[in-house]
């Protein structure tokens, strides 16, 4: 609701005011920059100069040490000093010419007088009167702003909840320190400013979107008292946003406590991690560990040998095989086995198996010496106490192998020094021969000592190989497991073994892998992450939710997805709402944490209402979602009679919508095969047609063609779909893989087919 003209001149010159000090805090935080990066340059440089080393005497070396010390902690303290306000000094850069975007009149339970509260991106107090001009967006007060309409209201501080009533509510659009709109608004953020938000433009990052927090996403944000949070959103209910405001308010809430490195976010692939690399910055936090599960699983394999397969060409073989072709069926039953729970607990058995025998050891050999046995080492492993766990046990292993080879550098240090004496030609003195016999010894075993730091002596593949080579051994394992070996066991460990001897490991045999790997060598647990964000959760397989559990073990978790989108072959086909609650059950039951929340966001703010009324058709038994009132064109569906017309109608269409003005247009394919086919003819006809790749590392704005699945986090200001027709999407596989590449559309949606329209859509 718009305000009377006087009251807006008093906003207007609020902005003005305090855009003005900002300014003036920013001249000073300047000059201190400055004169504390040079104070700190100025002690590093005199740091040796001041300190003079006596060894004369231990007494000596003791004052020498203190002193050093000293000058450290001063220097530590000066340069800790400069990026407090090199800090604080780009925080207010960020926001001096948008200081705040909210405002509300608070008054507290008791009290007489109301409090009026600005809230922006950081918070900012007047040096001169102490007062708060801006308070920061994450402070429990900022709370009320997103969670209640006017009259009563609580928010909870660290001590105690504070009751009282929310007088009034606003909200401003403040551009270049002008006001440029200003507004009161009820129980949501207002649909003015969602509006002018989401009419945008979508341009090469994601940007944080404080100022639109809705109230079920402050939930998400703020909560901190679940162990594991499970998020089902809807396509552009604004998950990945929520996640990455989530990780700025925990930083924020526990900046004594938590830092970027405790915390850790799988991203679906590479360029989406750089699409959301500005949110943090955005928001004045450090950027966090994030990863993708691929990257984590290449470094962990990384000395196997073996070509890690990823998971976007196991769903390219999936989307393009057949089922008449024997092979594809195999795959399926394997990626079935290898992805469930119950695997998991068959190499749980294995791992205790192994205690007690059953290990496979490699030679430690130079050239074709062995100096250790693999024979000695199970002799030694299997020796000695069997009450450690497997890792400890490795650990004294590698401690006693070093020692042996300790002593064979000295005996091959000792022959090399002896060919020297008896080489009639080497005219070196006795001091030189021995360095250099010493040097060569080591060159000779350093190899072996690295390969004993890496544990590569031990055989974790020839392990993982036997578990389908052996099958009395899986008949065991899968007993004392209590499960049931597959009938199709004979084909998934044909397959996977004729796999393993091309060299290639297949993505659904990487993380157990991985995993058997952490259970004999001991790096199983990584007990700094305190709290491990996925998005995209609906592409991780139960192995790989337990698999996390364990790597994690004091973490807390958020899970966002949309189990609408699980295209891979592992994600429940089915759209039914039981199968979906089930989903959701049995992550729950695999974290296996009583403290777990299951939050669904309805809403899409991405779309208009016509693309999501169109989306949603596709998926009539989907997961709910409701459009944000915001209408649009309706989307198009274009019929081509053949290949060559339909590669000049998605030309065409995708040339308008660059004309008309949008500034990022995707046509998107089925799958990498397809969009290779078409961007060889297509190029031709759209100059400056870009081919996104599942290697491509940076997203830019423009005129792409990519494949389904590598569009899902992205959103577009027009998509136009390549081949709707029934001869590419009709099978149920298929059908949510269609309906993520609708869901990307910003405002504009083209749907191009040949021959007859896919069943998904009701005919034309």
């Amino acid at each position: 609701m718009p305000i009377e003209n006087k009251e807006r001149e008093k906003e207007e010159q609020r902005v003005a005011s305090v855009r003005a000090n900002i300014q003036q805090r920013i001249i000073e935080l300047g000059q201190t920059v400055d004169e504390r990066r040079s104070e700190a340059t100025a002690i590093g440089r005199a740091f040796w100069d001041d300190i003079s080393v006596n060894a004369d005497n231990d007494d000596d070396l003791i004052e020498t040490a203190a002193s050093m010390a000293q000058q450290e902690h001063v220097l530590q303290g000066q340069e800790r000093s400069y990026r407090l306000a090199q800090d604080a000094l780009r925080k207010l850069q960020r926001v001096v010419d948008a200081p705040y975007f909210s405002r509300i009149d608070f008054k507290e339970k008791g009290e007489q007088e109301r409090e009026k509260i600005y809230i922006g991106l950081t918070s900012f107090i007047d040096a001169k009167t102490d007062e708060i001009l801006i308070y920061d967006w994450r402070a429990p007060i900022a709370s009320l702003f997103y969670d209640y309409p006017p009259g009563p209201a609580t928010y909870r501080t660290p001590e105690m909840d504070v009751s009282g009533e929310l007088m009034l509510k606003r909200q401003y659009i403040i551009k270049a320190g002008v006001l440029q709109d200003v507004f009161d608004t009820g129980i949501s953020i207002g649909d003015e400013m969602l509006q002018q938000m989401l009419s945008r433009s979508a341009d090469e990052k994601m940007h944080s979107i404080v100022t639109t927090i809705q109230r079920e996403q402050n939930q998400i944000i703020r909560d901190d008292r679940h162990k594991v949070l499970v998020v089902q959103g809807a396509a552009g209910s604004g998950k990945t946003s929520v996640a990455l405001q989530r990780i700025a308010y925990l930083l924020y809430k526990y900046r004594t406590t938590l830092s970027a490195d405790n915390m850790i976010l799988f991203s679906p692939n590479s360029l989406f991690s750089d699409y959301v690399s500005h949110v943090l910055p955005e928001l004045g936090e450090a950027t966090m560990q994030q990863t993708t599960f691929q990257d984590y699983l290449t470094h962990k394999l990384s000395d196997s040998g073996l070509t890690l397969e990823d998971p976007y060409d196991q769903l390219e073989f999936i989307l393009t095989g057949t089922e008449q072709d024997p092979a594809y069926s195999a795959r399926l039953q394997s990626i079935h086995y290898k992805t469930s729970e119950a695997f998991l607990r068959v190499i749980d058995v294995y791992g205790e198996k192994l205690k007690n025998g059953g290990l496979h050891f490699l030679d430690l050999s130079v050239g074709k010496k062995v100096l250790i046995t693999a024979a000695d080492l199970y002799e030694r492993f299997y020796s000695k106490s069997s009450i450690l766990a497997l890792g400890e046990r490795m650990e004294n292993l590698s401690d006693w192998i070093m020692g042996q080879l300790d002593e064979i550098q000295v005996d091959v240090q000792k022959r090399f020094y002896r060919k020297m004496v008896r080489e009639p030609k080497y005219l070196g003195s006795e001091p030189e021969m021995k360095r250099m016999s010493k040097a060569k010894a080591h060159k000779a075993i350093a190899p072996l000592k690295e390969k004993v730091r890496k544990l590569a002596y031990v055989d974790v593949l020839g392990m993982y190989q036997n578990l389908y080579m052996n099958k009395e051994l899986h008949q065991e394992l899968t007993h004392k497991a209590g499960q049931i070996v597959p009938a199709s066991w004979d084909t998934i460990s044909s397959f996977t073994a004729d796999a393993l001897a091309q060299g290639t490991l297949l993505y659904e045999d990487a993380t157990p892998l991985v995993y058997l790997k952490g259970l004999i060598e001991g790096q199983l647990r990584v007990s700094t992450i305190r709290y491990c964000l996925v998005d995209e959760a609906q592409d991780y397989s139960p192995f790989h939710y337990a698999y996390l559990k364990k790597l994690f073990p004091r973490a807390r978790f958020t899970l966002l997805g949309d189990w609408n989108q699980g295209i891979f072959t592992h994600a429940n086909v089915s759209t039914d709402d039981d199968s979906q609650t089930s989903e959701y059950a049995s992550i729950s039951e695999l974290m296996k944490e009583e403290e777990t929340e299951t939050i669904r966001l309805v809403k899409s703010y991405r779309s208009t209402r016509e693309i999501v009324d169109f989306a949603s058709s596709v998926l009539p038994n989907g997961e709910p979602i409701e459009p944000l009132s915001r209408s649009g064109e309706a989307p198009r569906t274009i019929r081509a009679a053949n290949e060559t017309e339909l590669h000049r109608l998605v030309a065409e269409a995708a040339a308008r919508r660059r004309d008309d003005g949008a500034s990022s247009v995707a046509i998107i394919c089925k799958t990498e095969r397809e969009t290779r086919h078409a961007y060889k003819d297509l190029k031709a006809l759209l100059p400056g047609l870009t081919r996104i790749t599942k290697e491509t590392l940076h997203y830019e704005a423009g005129v792409m063609i990519l494949p389904a699945y590598l569009a899902k986090g992205l959103e577009f200001d027009a998509v136009i779909l390549y081949d709707a027709g029934e001869a590419v999407y009709a099978e149920a596989k298929e059908r949510k893989l269609f309906y993520t590449a609708c869901t990307r559309a910003l405002h504009h949606l083209d749907v191009c087919y040949v021959g007859r329209l896919t069943p998904f859509l009701p005919a034309p």
